[in-house]
């Protein structure tokens, strides 16, 4: 379901009139919203600028507190900078230049039945996709796949991820607003990653449109932990 609430446009639109007097605005920007300062913004670059100004609209509508804003830049082969903020928490992820840094004090997050064993995945299928020596791997160290809704919680997996709560999350075709949020964090922790692609990177110049906007094709895994 795709929810759009007036802080969405607003807080879009805030963020945009910040970046436009900055060298950003030489950026081609990847807006989940249509507001005013979109058009500013170059048609064509070297340079992707990403935004989502609340990565969890619907639990934001209903009160609750597991939403963020994110805000990303990349070259088309790797991710520059992200910055992930959940104004809930005053807790902000920040990774630049392939350096991780958490700010503020890491939420109390709900405790999940098993989490720990957990890869988390939203859609797709792992099981299909991912190398056969990979699946063996998972196994052997006990861990499984689960679908983020089966949990029945109002909640992410950037911020499960982050705060060590689960042992990784499964990615496919990932939007490009938000969906590379636990690549960067992985990147940015030295934690294991893969991709359909033998560097373990992703398509990030390969940009595409189905129903649901502009996404990456391909996939991604990323762990907390090492599977050897």
């Amino acid at each position: 379901m795709d929810i759009v609430t007036e802080a969405d446009l607003a807080t879009q639109e805030t963020i945009l009139k910040a970046v436009r007097p900055t060298p950003l605005i030489g950026c081609r920007l990847l807006a989940e919203e249509d507001t005013e300062s979109v058009q500013a913004f170059a048609a064509e670059s070297k340079f992707y600028l990403a935004l989502d100004p609340i990565d969890g609209t619907a639990v934001y509508a209903r009160g609750g507190e597991h939403f963020s804003t994110i805000v990303s830049l990349h070259d088309g082969d790797d991710f520059l900078y992200m910055f992930i903020h959940f104004p809930a928490w005053n807790w902000t992820l920040r990774i630049a230049r392939g350096k991780y840094v958490a700010l503020g004090t890491t939420p109390k997050l709900p405790e999940l039945t098993e989490s720990e064993n957990n890869i988390i995945y939203w859609s797709g299928s792992p099981e299909r996709n991912l190398a056969k020596e990979i699946l063996l791997d998972v196994e052997a160290k006990g861990l499984k796949f689960r679908r983020m809704s089966s949990f029945g919680k109002a909640i992410g997996s950037i911020e499960l991820f982050a705060g060590g709560k689960i042992a990784g999350v499964y990615y496919e075709n990932m939007n490009v607003y938000d969906g590379c949020a636990e690549y960067a964090i992985a990147s940015g922790r030295g934690q294991p990653l893969y991709s359909d692609r033998t560097s373990g990177k992703l398509h990030l110049a390969d940009i595409r449109r189905n129903e649901k906007g502009l996404y990456y094709p391909g996939y991604y895994l990323v762990l907390s932990n090492p599977l050897k």
